[in-house]
């Protein structure tokens, strides 16, 4: 049999990862996520893909691989295949099962428009994660909303009708679904009912359509990331998924490359996002910078990080406790936490009753239901942890917020009068973001602000933002270690580092679309 890898996205840049892996007869995919470079190529906030036309414009624009078994059929705009028959990446290829590595969008982001009975595979933390990220508002990443044409157009279908359809997740590394597990995938704060498809757990591997499937737990910068190992008739396929050695979790990812050594595999896929990186700040030196700049500041306290981050807000947590103050955090914040803990991850406070912790009230004409859950659990076990803008305005020295660029609005209420303001997440990688981090500049500037973090383009030097992505002497040691005949690097934009392997294996680069052998 031929075992051949395609990669449909995530070759020469960052993000976006879609990685096809056929062996014979069967076929998994590598995550599914959104390349968000070239999607900003053509849509922004105000210009988005036609949801009237389904998975149409992403298709024409090259977006998604046109792999006609892959998608749904209500997503499926009449004709669209014949008029894609011809393409030359067209293949209608029956995919078997994908492979998530970790709960970020670049990953996972087009989940929304894969066929709902396709079973994905991941970590419970990964699973739970998607399920919070869709019952807050993003993507259909979790569950599908039915979709129906009508006068020429695909639309959403009546929800009295028709109810949310729950994809079928499997969850490595757990011998069981706990209660709890189980209760949060199947609550449903919405109007539409949910079918609920439960969680299944799998050991540490698995069989997946004759193909052999080993998962292990690594150290990213969302909880639940992890790494995968194929068994194919050519030998094992090692995919790094994100991960680095500089976290807390670092115990994990060296796991992971010693087990990986030992299978002695044909291939790895590697990650190669920070390759210029030599000496990358660590979780530990975040944190404690950012508990200097917190003791030093007698007004109000902003921190500015990514919102899957959960070890950087664990890092404010324990800050807050040690300072006096409490941890501002946003309905999503709270609800992720809440669905984290549900699926047993370790070290993960309970929000409605650690003392360490409030949630904001944003004034609001209408509130989802998830949110009047939220609120409504809140306030039976804890009222006087709802703090709103007057409450943080009486106390501007008894609070850190945990806000970001779409959470601005509430300094107007507040009205803080200076304070620290903490920018504890990436750098910008695109013109739209260096845009975006003007404006931030101009909020700090307003309220009178001190910024500590770098805003812009140049790499994160100040020691307020840990990377959580492998750096350039990770990766010499993950392949040193791993040693595999092919090093096939994806989510990068540096070929010229990985050049350096040739002498050790065959280094080979992945061009869009086109398979390659392997064995």
């Amino acid at each position: 049999m031929t075992v051949c890898l395609t990669v449909y996205d995530g070759a020469d840049c960052i993000g976006g990862n879609r990685i096809l892996l056929e062996d014979g007869d069967s076929a998994l995919m590598l995550d599914f996520g959104a390349n968000f470079k070239a999607e900003g190529s053509f849509f922004d906030e105000f210009l988005q893909p036609r949801s009237t036309f389904g998975f149409s414009d992403l298709l024409a624009l090259g977006l998604i691989p046109p792999l006609k078994s892959l998608y749904r059929r209500d997503l499926e705009y009449p004709g669209v295949w014949e008029r894609y028959s011809g393409h030359p990446l067209f293949r209608d290829v029956e995919v078997r099962g994908i492979l998530l590595s970790h709960a970020h969008f670049d990953h996972c982001g087009h989940f929304t428009y894969l066929r709902h009975d396709l079973p994905i595979y991941t970590s419970l933390t990964s699973a739970a994660i998607c399920k919070a990220l869709q019952d807050t508002g993003t993507g259909e990443l979790c569950y599908i909303i039915p979709r129906e044409l009508k006068d020429g157009l695909i639309r959403t279908a009546n929800y009295r009708r028709f109810p949310a359809g729950q994809r079928s997740f499997r969850a490595f590394g757990c011998g069981f679904i706990t209660p709890e597990a189980a209760a949060y995938w199947e609550r449903c704060d919405a109007s539409r009912e949910l079918n609920c498809c439960p969680l299944q757990a799998c050991s540490g591997e698995t069989e997946i359509s004759g193909l052999t499937v080993r998962f292990w737990p690594v150290d990213h910068s969302v909880p639940g990331a992890g790494a995968y190992g194929i068994k194919t008739s050519a030998g094992w396929v090692i995919y790094t998924g994100d991960l680095r050695l500089h976290g807390k979790n670092a115990g994990l990812s060296r796991r992971f490359i010693e087990e990986a050594a030992g299978l002695k595999p044909v291939a790895l896929i590697c990650e190669g996002t920070h390759p210029e990186t030599e000496h990358p700040v660590t979780e530990e030196k975040v944190a404690s910078n950012c508990f200097d700049v917190v003791r030093r500041t007698d007004g109000l306290v902003v921190a500015d990080f990514g919102p899957r981050n959960v070890e950087r807000l664990l890092s404010f947590l324990e800050i807050a406790g040690e300072t006096g103050r409490r941890l501002v955090l946003t309905p999503k914040d709270v609800y992720l936490l809440d669905a984290i803990k549900a699926a047993g991850e370790t070290g993960i406070p309970n929000p409605f009753v650690d003392e360490r912790i409030a949630l904001y009230m944003r004034p609001k004409a209408v509130r989802q239901k998830w949110e009047d859950a939220l609120l409504t659990g809140f306030h039976d076990r804890s009222p006087d942890r709802l703090v709103d803008a007057a409450r943080v305005k009486s106390d501007p020295g008894g609070f850190i917020l945990c806000f970001s660029y779409y959470d601005f609005h509430a300094l107007l209420d507040i009205e803080p009068g200076g304070g620290s303001y903490i920018y504890s997440s990436c750098e910008a990688f695109d013109e739209e973001m260096l845009i975006d981090h003007r404006r931030v500049r101009n909020w700090i500037d307003f309220f009178g602000f001190k910024l500590y973090g770098t805003l812009g383009r140049d790499r994160e030097k100040s020691g307020f933002h840990a990377s959580g992505h492998i750096h350039g002497p990770g990766i010499e040691e993950l392949a040193e270690t791993i040693k595999p005949d092919i090093l096939i690097p994806v989510h990068t934009e540096s070929r010229e580092f990985f050049r350096r392997f040739d002498a050790r294996c065959r280094v080979v680069f992945p061009e869009k679309g086109q398979a390659m052998r392997i064995g």
